[in-house]
């Protein structure tokens, strides 16, 4: 689609002379905010917009206004209630049967970390994980890319369209400065339609260097320097990426509590 905003195609120029990019199955991506892709055409939704968008009618949040969601058309984003989110581990993109093994093992810890968290479910469809290419049955594969160490893993969020849902994994996930498991909770944390946290006014301004659209999202709660979704930044935020009871109290005014803590009557 044309670009027809002269203001929007400046901004889309300059953001593609400054961000990194690398191919994905022959298509080039642009790597923003260190973890997140967007191809080409998805540049002109990413700049920074002028928009002033009335946030949604939530509950209030104690400690008031932290885990960062995402706004369109007026309403917060998020996958439907009851939806499985479900994925494959492509064993044939990995180097070893041991990277395969360790991701595969990563990613069921950490979906079980957010379905203990809030009211999501995560399946792994383990059948089609020997496929060469990607599965239409899942919402997602998780693969191996080389990046050049860009990220150490890449994710998307729930309103990127079909071709662009991949959890990507660059093999300096497996020299990991961070804990792997919790790489993978940020990662899921985007695939929730969270963003983060550190593009907020509280953040280190280190943390901010390189200042994120904030037009089209909702702080959850109070800024959290301990989120699962902030960067190791400015003296704040943890190696570990573990979900902080902040997270906890935003993920569930997104998605509501955990489904365990609910029983079925007949």
């Amino acid at each position: 689609m044309a670009i027809t905003d002269p203001v929007i195609e400046r901004k889309v120029e300059e953001l593609k002379e400054k961000l990194p990019t690398f191919e994905l199955d022959g298509k080039l991506m642009y790597v923003a905010e260190g973890d997140l892709l967007l191809e080409e055409e998805q540049l002109a939704d990413y700049v920074p917009h002028a928009a002033n968008v009335e946030p949604p009618n939530l509950p209030a949040g104690p400690g008031g206004e932290g885990l960062v969601g995402i706004l369109q058309n007026g309403k917060l984003l998020r996958w439907p209630p009851g939806f499985v989110i479900s994925y494959c581990v492509l064993r044939a993109t990995f180097r070893s049967e041991r990277e395969y093994a360790t991701v595969r093992s990563n990613m069921m810890a950490a979906a079980r970390d957010w379905e203990e968290t809030c009211g999501v479910s995560f399946r792994h469809m383990a059948e089609l994980d020997g496929s060469r290419s990607r599965p239409q049955e899942v919402v997602f594969p998780v693969q191996l890319v080389n990046a050049g160490g860009q990220f150490i893993a890449a994710a998307f969020f729930p309103n990127d369209p079909v071709s662009r849902r991949y959890l990507l994994i660059d093999p300096s996930y497996f020299s990991p400065a961070f804990d792997p498991v919790g790489v993978l909770r940020h990662e899921l944390g985007h695939v929730l339609g969270f963003r983060h946290e550190h593009i907020r006014s509280g953040a280190p301004p280190i943390c901010r260097r390189n200042p994120e659209d904030t037009s089209q999202t909702i702080d959850l709660t109070a800024y959290d320097p301990r989120s699962v979704m902030h960067y190791f930044c400015g003296g704040v935020g943890s190696r570990d990426l573990k979900i902080t009871e902040l997270d906890v109290q935003g993920s569930q005014r997104v998605y509501g509590m955990p489904l365990s803590n609910f029983r079925l009557v007949a």
